[in-house]
């Protein structure tokens, strides 16, 4: 019997957390192009961490140790490769002071909007969009069972995203009745690392075909939508895909600044009026719940009590895919 509880106090020593103590911000950066990968602690870290990056890659420093209340640990991929799935296994484990042990397995994906000439033109007769998004690197992931995938590319003007979700409903915008949107979250990143002016924009549809997406100002009681049109915009659905496309102005997010190698936050709230549902980007980033900086609430949005993680995750814009 003693023998069983030292097993098992050593075990729970050494459990695996899974998105409560540690998390892996998004890379800006693809591997072949030497990213940071960066190491986000809850609560300071009183040990000794090491990481474990995806098969073939090679990185810097092989170990770090904590100095007082340190919570951010940077590593340097000085040899890596890209897959076509756009999704990296990467592992932390900490050797704590006191003997015990954290360790923290996440896939993590490269955030980053390569350079293009692109012009949104909505759909084609066969559903898919006019213009090619080959030149973006996708993110795809799964939010409650839903199938999510989004496209980022920029040029000196606008910012342009082509978002895709499988398996929900569109429901059209009508009076104050919750309706389908996506709701976007841009976030400057100042030269120190600081955190910048965030912004909040709706990307909605009032019938199937084109869209308007509208800027969001009040983070604390708006009572209602603002009729400020920032862009032309898509919305359209193909068999079980949901898309839209649109392109934000810079000069409406002016904080932040074109350039090959800025750093930005930019996340996303998918509203599923059909289910009252709320599908946050944030989790699947192992983002912390809100604190300070909150989204938005609006008239038909899906939110209800839900819990949502802080409108920031990470993101970059880079010169090319390749």
């Amino acid at each position: 019997m003693k023998n069983f509880f030292v097993f098992s106090f050593l075990f729970l020593c050494s459990a695996t957390i899974f998105g409560t103590e540690l998390r892996i911000a998004s890379l800006v950066l693809s591997p072949e192009q030497k990213p940071n990968i960066e190491v986000v602690a809850e609560t300071p870290i009183n040990g000794t961490l090491s990481l474990a990056p995806p098969e073939g890659w090679k990185i810097v420093p092989p170990t770090i140790t904590a100095v007082a209340d340190q919570k951010r640990f940077v590593f340097t991929v000085v040899e890596g490769r890209p897959n076509e799935k756009n999704s990296y296994p990467i592992s932390v484990t900490v050797q704590r002071h006191d003997g015990t042990v954290l360790q923290h397995r996440q896939n993590v994906c490269v955030a980053t909007a390569p350079n293009s000439s692109l012009v949104i033109a909505g759909p084609n007769d066969q559903g898919n969009a006019v213009e090619s998004w080959d030149h973006a690197i996708p993110c795809s992931v799964t939010v409650h069972g839903k199938p999510i995938r989004i496209h980022t590319v920029w040029n000196r003007k606008r910012l342009c995203l082509l978002v895709e979700i499988n398996d929900v409903e569109f429901v059209h915008a009508k009076n104050d009745q919750p309706f389908t949107a996506v709701q976007i979250a841009l976030g400057a990143v100042r030269s120190d690392k600081t955190l910048g002016e965030l912004y909040q924009f709706l990307l909605f549809a009032d019938e199937i075909g084109r869209g308007h997406l509208v800027s969001l100002k009040n983070a604390d009681s708006p009572p209602s939508l603002p009729d400020i049109d920032a862009s032309q915009t898509f919305v359209w659905k193909h068999e079980n895909t949901l898309r839209w496309e649109t392109a934000i102005p810079f000069a409406a997010i002016p904080a932040i600044k074109p350039g090959e190698g800025r750093e930005l936050t930019l996340s996303f709230l998918i509203h599923d009026a059909a289910n009252k549902t709320v599908l946050d980007w944030g989790q699947t980033c192992l983002l912390t719940n809100e604190s300070v900086e909150k989204w938005c609430r609006w008239k038909g949005d899906s939110i209800g009590n839900t819990i949502l993680t802080v409108p920031r995750s990470e993101w970059g814009l880079c010169s090319s895919k390749f």
